[in-house]
């Protein structure tokens, strides 16, 4: 046979007299048997850790291409296969192996088995693994990646442990079919080690979504501790691949892209892989737990356990370390984060020091579990006492070193502790529920946590309902008067909420008098809430429907008609009914006529009527062809009419086939006067800006009592004042708010302590979680509000603005996928508990963002193409406010100092106002195009009352340079309350 390593020259370079060559090298070669000279299937054959691999086929034929200067000399291929010796080459070897012959020997392994005895022993059968995935997956997407493989790890508590059946969840397979081989690795190290397999299993896919069954049980697969189990890709069948299991964040998975490559370990995500075992039932004597000779002890300082008698867990730990006599203990205290470490090495099982330390704790802040277990050498044990209360981030899954959670508060998060404990095979030692003896023997002894916890626990709670004139009203606050508990009404007016006899419910809603109603005996509350503006709304409503029938409207011969005797497909829109927001004309047509569409923003947007060609534009009975009329802003047009359908080649002939715009303006024929042309988009007229503002200033209107704190002269000082103030104003939104501000001053870390303190006391309320997560969002701690986003999406599930925060945050952590599937769900707008129409704007502004920036790790074949085109913008700006029902106006000044206003008050906008409460929306975007270079100011002004415990805060993000290479962000979140004189809140130069 002739060679068949074939070296392709692909360049030579010449430098300083130098000859530097670089070869395309491809491998075309058989593997055999060496005994039997029969070809072995499925061969790993690849360079080590390089990315450079395949697995041959079935007839022992492998094909591999490779660039010589990437693999370099020392590189080593290594061939392996179950049953056979594996080879390593160096790439001078592979040459001289090569140069003559296209075959490669393989010789067979000799394996000693150990002597099985079968008897009739009585086994327990039960499932281990992750049982279901959690919104992640693992995937194959490369047809050419063979040997590629997807592994996770699988926990084994029993010894003599057989493995019987594999189980997965496919969620993707657009492949023919594939055939995979599964492999069992020991799993002591950080990645995989040696394959426990003795034989090849194979098994064919060819499900395209459910759950996949992989019989084990003939392979007699016995395991004494823990393995990692994989599937690995041998042969697709067929052109394509997209192929994709069900993943979860609980676990450690195992990725390897090409055979024979380096593992890839990612400690967030575990391959949803379950597996069916059975194991010998345990013998009656108790297993101990090997002696620890070193401790982590993780201590809960958060707010919350500020209030807990900790004397159970002290007389516990001093018991415990009785029984193991020596050790070392170290103490890392921690809420928001961790902080002040300690050591302690116990003699004797003396741990005076340490509960002393323990009894002079500090207690403040949110509680963050994913601040724990970092130490780069991992202790025997970790412990960690806490309620549960994750406000800031949950418990993550340890390995190899066994976790015990213990609890000493009468309400904790069972539920979680448990699972957690359980995931790091430790135990839940609830103190309030077991005796110190009993914890003893479940921390000693290697027992089996099989504890079961109440799923849910019910709360008698106060029902009602909330009418206006006898009809519901969605979306109206019900509060407890001094504390945070809050809900809001439904679609039906009703609500529930967590009250006592005594207690004073405060309703509250746009336009309506304030309610306060003091509870007694009675479970169910009826109230019916007074209008403000009960006269006004009759009198408007009764203009509106007798003059609709008789509206005077042009037809297209430009003859004056009523409106109902038109006889064609004609929308008008008025002046009045105008979005105050607009600042282009296709602000003030888009979403406005049936059957138009608008892409795109400012004067780049492109308009359809039903036909894929363009529309026209008539101004003021000039026909401007189908280029719209870009001079033209909101402030001067007086109506806008859309004639859809063939109805406008009524007048217009061919060219309104499409469609027609009829536009009116305030000037009349704007077409011959050259000089009335505006200048910007901004009224020509009666607008000057004229008046001076303050710029922003975050310590405006501090409440008094944060004085004391203000002229404080040393952090010492500073932190006595604010633990002081804090037995008074413990729920007070703001004062953790201005604290943290002060405080940044002395440390930053004790700041970002204090504000986290908002998690611990509003954890159940989204207003108040929203002013966290602005302030996170402001100094760039994206994963600490991505946490609380999901919080709130969990609060408040119906809300359109919950689902659009969540993707926005995924987006800035990273999570592409997760985002890509939330604005794709926006924009279909197929929930029918919601309605996303609200956001659907903004929410393409976002899509075609991420599609810019990230599309290469996107699948996005069911987009439309007009998201897909790369569009920037000059200016973005997005203002999102965390009271719903707050009222404050936003004016946009401009460079030639003309002013337009945009204004969230219920008396002046009450429809748009009712509808974005009710779809649950509380953010607004602005486009600022190029067309008027200079300096814009932005100014605020609040309106209305303020709750003095959780206030309105605003939440103003700026891009420049929107969607393009060159971006820039900043957000910014201020007091909305405080902000009664209007003051300027940014300058933007464009």
């Amino acid at each position: 046979m002739k060679s068949k390593i074939i070296l392709l020259f692909i360049n030579t370079l010449f430098i300083s007299g130098l000859i530097s060559a670089q070869y395309e090298i491809t491998i075309d070669a058989y593997i055999l048997d060496r005994d039997t000279q029969q070809p072995i299937p499925y061969v790993n054959v690849g360079f080590l850790d390089k990315g450079i691999g395949t697995v041959s086929d079935q007839n022992g034929h492998i094909f591999m291409q490779y660039d010589e200067e990437k693999i370099g000399l020392q590189s080593t291929l290594q061939l392996s296969s179950l049953g056979y010796k594996t080879i390593q080459l160096s790439s001078q070897q592979l040459f001289e192996l090569l140069k003559n012959n296209n075959t490669i020997f393989m010789e067979p392994s000799v394996y000693a088995l150990e002597a099985a005895t079968v008897t009739a022993e009585k086994r327990n059968k039960k499932t281990i693994g992750n049982l279901q995935g959690i919104g992640l997956m693992g995937y194959w997407k490369d047809a050419k990646a063979l040997g590629a493989e997807i592994g996770t790890r699988i926990k084994i508590s029993h010894r003599n442990s057989k493995l019987l059946q594999l189980k997965f969840n496919v969620l993707e397979n657009i492949t023919d079919s594939l055939l995979v081989r599964v492999n069992v690795y020991e799993s002591k190290g950080k990645v995989p080690g040696r394959n426990m397999l003795t034989s090849n299993i194979y098994h064919t896919i060819s499900r395209k979504k459910g759950m996949e069954v992989i019989d084990l049980s003939d392979y007699n697969i016995i395991v004494h501790d823990d393995v990692m189990v994989s599937l690995e890709l041998i042969k697709v069948y067929g052109k394509e691949i997209e192929f994709s299991v069900s993943a979860s964040p609980d676990g450690r998975s195992y990725l390897r892209y090409v055979s024979q490559d380096k593992w890839d370990v990612n400690k967030d995500v575990g391959m949803a892989f379950s597996v069916d075992i059975s194991y010998p039932k345990e013998k009656t004597q108790l297993r101990k737990r090997e002696t620890p000779d070193d401790i982590v002890l993780y201590w809960d300082t958060s707010f919350s356990a500020a209030n807990h008698d900790p004397t159970y867990t002290y007389q516990f730990l001093k018991e415990y370390l009785k029984e193991i006599k020596n050790t070392t203990v170290t103490l890392i205290p921690f809420s928001n984060t961790t902080h002040g470490k300690q050591k302690f090495v116990i003699r004797n099982g003396k741990s005076n020091q340490l509960v002393a330390s323990l009894n002079n704790m500090t207690y403040n802040g949110a509680t963050n579990f994913s601040a724990l277990f970092k130490e780069e050498n991992r202790p025997d044990h970790y412990m960690v006492v806490s309620d549960g209360q994750a406000t800031f981030g949950e418990p993550k899954q340890v390995y190899d070193v066994p976790v015990f959670y213990i609890n000493h508060t009468p309400n904790p998060n069972d539920l979680l502790l448990h699972k957690a404990a359980i995931q790091s095979e430790g135990y839940y030692l609830n103190l309030t529920k077991i005796s110190v003896d009993q914890a003893l023997s479940n921390i000693v002894y290697e027992l089996e946590d099989n504890n079961i916890y109440q799923t849910d626990k019910t709360e008698e709670l106060i029902q009602g309902l909330v009418t206006s004139s006898g009809k519901p009203v969605q979306g109206c606050k019900v509060s407890v008067k001094g504390t945070l508990i809050q809900t809001i009404t439904d679609a039906n007016g009703s609500f529930s909420i967590d009250a006592n006899k005594e207690d004073v419910l405060m309703f509250g809603f746009f336009g309506m008098e304030s309610q306060e109603i003091t509870l007694d005996a009675t479970k169910n509350i009826n109230v019916d809430l007074i209008s403000n503006y009960t006269v006004l709304d009759e009198i408007l409503v009764e203009t509106k429907d007798n003059n609709e029938q008789d509206e005077i409207v042009e037809d297209v011969f430009g003859n004056k008609v009523k409106k109902k005797s038109l006889g064609v497909a004609m929308y008008t829109l008025e002046e009045k009914d105008f979005q105050q927001s607009a600042i282009y004309l296709s602000d003030l047509i888009r979403g406005q006529f049936p059957g138009v569409q608008v892409f795109g923003w400012g004067d780049d947007a492109v308009y359809r009527m039903r036909r894929p060609e363009p529309p026209i534009f008539v101004v003021d009975g000039l026909q401007f062809g189908t280029t719209p009329p870009t001079f033209l802003f909101p402030t001067q047009i007086k109506s806008i009419s859309a004639i859809t359908g063939l109805s406008g080649s009524a007048r217009y002939g061919g060219d309104g086939r499409s469609g027609v715009f009829i536009i009116t303006t305030k000037y009349g024929d704007i077409s011959n006067n050259e000089e009335d042309k505006p200048a910007n988009h901004l009224l020509v007229k009666g607008n000057e800006y004229t008046t001076s503002t303050f710029l922003l200033d975050v310590n405006h209107n501090r409440p008094s009592y944060l004085d004391n704190l203000w002229n404080s002269t040393s952090y010492k000082e500073a932190k006595e004042i604010y633990y002081n103030l804090r037995k008074k104003y413990a729920i007070s939104i703001p004062f953790y708010s201005y604290s943290a501000t002060y405080f940044k001053r002395w440390d930053t870390v004790f700041a970002d302590q204090v504000l986290s303190n908002i998690s611990e006391i509003g954890f159940d309320n989204p207003q108040a979680l929203l002013v966290l997560a602005f302030k996170l969002e402001a100094i760039e701690e994206y994963h600490n509000a991505a946490f609380l986003y999901a919080r709130i999406l969990d609060l408040a599930p119906d809300a359109a603005q919950s689902h659009l925060d969540l993707a926005r945050i995924y987006v800035s952590i990273g999570k592409y996928k997760l985002a890509f599937e939330l604005y794709k769900k926006i924009l279909q707008n197929k929930e029918s508990a919601m309605d996303f129409e609200e956001i659907a704007e903004q929410a393409e502004s976002e899509i075609r963002r991420l599609l810019n920036f990230h599309r290469s790790e996107l699948t996005y074949k069911d987009v439309p193409d007009e998201f897909l085109a790369v569009k920037g913008v000059p200016v973005r700006l997005v203002f999102q406010w965390s009271d719903p029902q707050s009222e404050f106006e936003l004016q946009f000044v401009s460079p030639e100092k003309k002013f337009s206003k945009w204004k969230h008050v219920f008396k002046e906008n009450k429809e748009e106002l009712l509808s974005k409460v009710q779809s649950g929306v509380s953010s607004k975007e602005f486009i600022i195009d190029n067309a008027m270079p200079g300096e814009w100011i932005i100014n605020v002004q609040s309106f209305g009352d303020a709750s003095a415990l959780n206030p309105a805060f605003m939440k103003y993000t700026v891009y420049t340079n929107y969607g393009l290479p060159n971006e820039t962000k900043k957000v910014q979140c201020i007091n909305l309350y405080n902000q009664k004189e209007k003051v300027t809140l940014d300058k933007i130069i464009l």
